[in-house]
């Protein structure tokens, strides 16, 4: 058996360091009491529990049955360290913190503390003891903010460090470590922009980009207080500008210049100016001024109230305005009118009077004008005229041919005895009038036509020479008659025809109308007859015609009534029933 518990020293230098035969120093007494080992143990493994054998190869840190042992090179349970060579001999102080060494040999040796230091050391002791400063320990730092300037600042308390470095003249400068006590403005180069205000002038700027420079002539910029640079370019005399006459002044300097020295005012040409009361009649150098009133070149007209403001037409030439509004107003020839209009003093070819009243009536034209009845001239043809006291007036050749014109005027050679609106011409003033005016009578009886048949009415006591009007027409007054009586022929006793009928006696121009007689029946409408419907009546040529048969109808046989019967006649005696 072993006794476990005994302090033993080894001494691998003297003896072979064998696990089973070196011999071993105990770190200290044992915890439990003396225990026997089992007789296998050595063939037994590390075990974490106690089963009272601890085999070689095994220590306290993975069987509870071992020891702790230094020197087996495992720091075990109370140890420090292990081997011995490996523990600590000496101890120095760490920052401000002092140190001894405790159990010095052995595998407990370690470091203690030991108290503060508290004395300043110039010197490298890693400790700065408070009340320290750097001026009397070399490990204390510089504190920023005590108000005290120390070894590496520049500046203390902080508020009394710089924050920006203005540029001084043209040095410009740079902040090293802002917000510490070690801020310093260090030098950075020199300014080179043109920037005003800032107390420098670079090299090439000048006072027109930098306020900090001064003008300088013949920098070849022209800055304030001068008028020009470099001097070559600087005026040495000064003609005039227009009508502004001008001086020198400051000549050889960087402020020379022209100033106004008056104005011209007489009235030249060629010196550029246009004085006061000069225009371009009187000095070339005058534009045409409009509304000066005087017509200068390239104006029509001036003031502008006396210009056109528009181009009627002349004649059929068509003008239109040019230059409206201004002294250059002129009335130029546009074309020619080709348009019928009426009042503008133009008859363009192909219009004629009666779509251009400008036009006068041109005979040949085909179109009949006013003042004309026919057009072309070959249609001017008058038909047989049936009854006498009707005439033709003008000509073919001038196309103003009138057919069928009552004679209502008294005279010798028209073959008409004319009623001229009262008791018409007598033997005395017309040739063709056998009596001394034209009367009338109403016959005895009225004629009816009240059947199909007709009424033939015999009237004697004719004169050769003599004109007579048969009419159912009544004079004012007396009573119209009824129906529509038809005057259907008029024969003589000599068996001669007279293509005098009428029906209805429409023609303003009948003697029983111009008289002013009344041709309606009782039911107002126009329906009775006259014969001849003529101014002048008929005349009666045959000697061997003593009876006129009048011969009466009623309209389409249908239209009876009854009317008076009345005869106009222009003879020496009156006729009667035959």
């Amino acid at each position: 058996m072993r006794a476990l518990g005994i302090a033993v020293v080894v001494l691998c230098s003297l003896m072979a360091c064998d696990p089973v035969s070196a011999p071993i120093i105990d770190a200290g007494p044992t915890d439990g009491p003396t225990v026997d080992v089992p007789a296998d143990c050595e063939q037994r493994s590390c075990s974490a529990t106690a089963d009272g054998c601890c085999p070689t190869g095994c220590n306290a840190n993975v069987d509870p049955d071992c020891a702790a042992r230094c020197g087996n090179g495992v720091v075990e349970g109370a140890e420090t360290c292990d081997p011995v060579g490996t523990c600590p001999t000496a101890c120095p102080q760490e920052g401000c913190a002092l140190r001894t060494l405790a159990n010095p040999g052995t595998c407990t040796a370690a470091c203690v503390d030991n108290g503060t230091q508290t004395q300043c050391v110039l010197g490298v002791d890693g400790c700065c003891p408070a009340g320290c400063t750097p001026a009397n320990d070399t490990d204390c730092a510089a504190v920023c903010g005590n108000g005290t300037i120390e070894a590496g600042e520049t500046c203390d308390p902080l508020a009394s460090c710089p924050t920006d470095c203005p540029p001084q003249g043209c040095q410009l400068f740079t902040l090293s470590q802002p917000g510490t006590c070690r801020a310093d403005c260090l030098p950075a180069g020199l300014q080179t922009a043109c920037q005003n205000d800032d107390g420098c002038c670079p090299g090439g700027c000048n006072a027109t980009n930098d306020s900090d420079c001064q003008p300088a002539c013949g920098n070849g910029v022209v800055e304030a207080g001068e008028t020009c640079d470099p001097l070559g370019s600087c005026p040495t005399d000064c003609p005039a500008l227009g009508c502004q006459l001008r001086t020198l002044q400051g000549a050889g300097t960087c402020a020379a210049a022209c100033v106004d020295d008056g104005e011209q005012t007489a009235c030249v040409g060629g010196d550029l100016c246009c004085p006061a009361g000069c225009d371009a009649t009187t000095d070339s150098d005058c534009a045409a001024g409009c509304g000066n009133g005087v017509v200068e070149p390239g104006e029509t007209c001036d003031p502008v109230a006396s210009c056109p403001t528009d181009c009627p037409p002349q004649g059929c030439t068509l003008y239109s305005l040019s230059g409206g509004g201004t002294c250059q107003a002129a009335c130029e020839a546009s074309g020619t009118q080709t348009m019928c209009a009426n009042g503008d003093g133009c008859c363009p070819a192909g219009c004629n009077a009666l779509n251009d009243a400008d036009c006068g009536a041109t005979c040949g034209n085909d179109v009949v004008e006013p003042g004309e009845t026919c057009d072309p001239p070959g249609s001017c043809v008058c038909p047989q005229e049936p009854f006498t006291c009707y005439t033709t007036t003008g000509s073919a050749g001038t196309c103003d041919l009138q057919c069928h014109v009552p004679v209502q005027a008294c005279g010798t050679g028209d073959d008409c005895c004319a009623f001229d609106g009262t008791a018409g011409c007598s033997s005395g003033t017309d040739g063709e009038c056998a009596g001394g005016g034209w009367r009338s009578l109403r016959w005895p009886q009225d004629v009816s036509y009240t059947s199909a048949q007709c009424t033939t009415i015999p009237v004697s006591g004719l004169v050769v020479g003599g004109s007579y009007v048969f009419t159912t027409c009544v004079p004012p007054g007396v009573m119209r008659g009824t129906g529509d009586p038809v005057i259907s022929s008029v024969t003589d006793s000599a068996g001669t025809s007279y293509n005098i009928t009428n029906d209805d006696c429409g023609d303003a121009t009948a003697l029983v109308n111009l008289a002013g007689w009344d041709c309606q029946n009782t039911g107002a409408a126009l329906r009775m007859s006259c014969a001849s419907p003529s101014p002048g009546g008929f005349r009666i040529r045959d000697p061997n015609a003593f009876v006129l048969f009048v011969k009466i109808c009623p309209f389409a046989g249908t239209a009876f009534g009854t009317a008076p019967f009345h005869v106009w006649f222009n003879a020496p005696a009156a006729p009667h029933p035959g």
